[in-house]
């Protein structure tokens, strides 16, 4: 991403995780996240309540059967000159390196003083690795 891109991102307090299953079922949900290094997109499973286990999510299927991702990022304002978004596309995985996951935790805590109740210590955390955008209206904000 450039800079101008990463910038809005960073700003943002939540985006849109659109996954699909092999078979193109898509399912979005809304997702808090951290920017990591080198274009990586960090979020994770929280104890927030869902409506089935953490380890049962649809997202989590759709990642396995297909990595292949795109997170929304938008403001809204009624003033239209002030739109603007940044579509991401990339591959997501599961956190297996146990540094970058602790590394990872450590950032959603600080963007999120929410996760010292909702964000169980190890909790799995989605890495998204960010291989193109596209944006609409950055200048006007």
């Amino acid at each position: 991403m450039n800079r101008a891109t990463t910038e809005f991102v960073s700003r943002q307090r939540i985006g849109h995780l659109a996954t699909a299953d092999r078979s193109g079922n898509s399912v979005v949900v809304p997702i808090c996240f951290a920017n990591g290094e080198n274009d990586v997109l960090y979020t994770p499973l929280d104890s927030k309540p869902k409506s089935v286990a953490p380890n049962k999510l649809k997202r989590l299927a759709n990642i396995d059967e297909n990595p292949s991702v795109s997170v929304v990022f938008d403001t809204y304002s009624e003033d239209w000159n002030k739109l603007a978004y940044v579509i991401t596309f990339g591959e997501a995985a599961l956190l297996t390196d146990a540094d970058e996951r602790n590394r990872a935790e450590n950032m959603l805590r600080d963007k999120y003083p929410q996760y010292e109740t909702y964000l169980s210590v190890g909790a799995p955390i989605i890495r998204i690795k960010i291989s193109r955008s596209k944006s609409w209206g950055l200048v006007s904000n």
